[in-house]
């Protein structure tokens, strides 16, 4: 019994000793136009030239959904690089 007291009295003495730890939460910062998605057109296709200019459009809708979406990746991987303190 009394080596379970000193066991106890030993743990709430060295634990009061332990520095702090403090949570935070780190929110990257995304900027507003990569939040926005991307329009996609809704031209009706008659010719074939419409159609060209259709496939033309969503090809650009595509690029520009891909290069958001790999500038969101870079923000993210910043972001998780210094949350474990890693600058990048």
């Amino acid at each position: 019994m009394l080596t379970r007291l000193l066991i106890l009295a030993s743990l709430t003495f060295s634990t009061a000793c332990a520095p702090r730890v403090e949570t935070r939460l780190i929110v990257p910062q995304v900027s507003e136009d990569l939040r926005q998605p991307v329009p996609i057109s809704d031209r009706q296709a008659r010719t074939l030239r419409d159609l060209t200019v259709l496939a033309t459009e969503h090809l650009v809708a595509a690029q520009q959904a891909n290069a958001q979406i790999v500038a969101i990746d870079k923000i993210l991987t910043c972001a998780e690089a210094r949350a474990e303190l890693n600058p990048c």
